[in-house]
């Protein structure tokens, strides 16, 4: 009788104990389905976020070229006074969008597309890579507008004292809190005019 109940014992044990081990393997199964999922949604999202983005970088690219065909690539002091508020609101509109660029990108491509993360899909990667080569064109290629226009203010203070001019008022330069920005970390600031290195406390802005 104690051997019968000794070899039910153990059976029960080892049912026990398959059963454990099932469960761990079902576990196991769940969560790589549901890690492969979540990856097979953000690549969707990547994809998605990407094409947005791409018509986005084009709206700003045609803004740029039309600011420099207005005022940015050319001065004329004797109308600069007249003109420089609607320039600023011009530049203010400019920099809005670019920072409307930066938001729209903060929950998927700027989220998914961070340094080391590789996913198993070359397109995904290429599109993380081209995201973040046209996000740092972007960013520095506005800042360096932003400088070239500060530079043409200075100039026309500069011109104003030389002609003796008392009756214009001097110019105020345009304010932004932007700087150059290494987003894909490769050493470069892409889009930036002058690639000279940088001073080492500039930083990126999400703005």
């Amino acid at each position: 009788m104690n051997d019968k109940k000794n070899k039910k014992i153990k059976i029960i044990v080892l049912i026990g104990i398959t059963c454990i081990i099932w469960g761990f393997v079902i576990m196991f199964i769940s969560s790589v389905k549901k890690d492969q999922a979540e990856m097979n949604s953000r690549m969707d999202k990547i994809v998605k976020s990407y094409d947005d983005f791409s018509k986005k970088i084009e709206e700003f690219n045609n803004m740029r070229d039309s600011l420099h065909t207005e005022f940015l690539d050319k001065v004329y002091y004797e109308k600069l006074e007249s003109q420089d508020t609607d320039f600023k609101n011009k530049l203010k509109t400019y920099e809005e969008l670019v920072s409307n660029i930066s938001l729209s990108t903060k929950n998927n491509l700027r989220k998914y597309c961070k340094d080391n993360i590789y996913y198993s899909s070359p397109d995904v990667n290429s599109k993380c890579a081209a995201f973040k080569q046209g996000y740092e064109e972007m960013v520095n290629s506005f800042v360096d507008d932003i400088n070239s226009y500060n530079t043409n203010i200075e100039q026309y203070n500069n011109w104003l004292d030389n002609e003796k001019n008392t009756t214009s008022l001097k110019l105020e330069k345009y304010q932004t809190k932007k700087q150059y920005i290494d987003y894909n970390k490769d050493g470069t600031y892409s889009g930036k005019s002058d690639e000279a290195s940088i001073d080492a406390n500039s930083k990126e802005s999400d703005k």
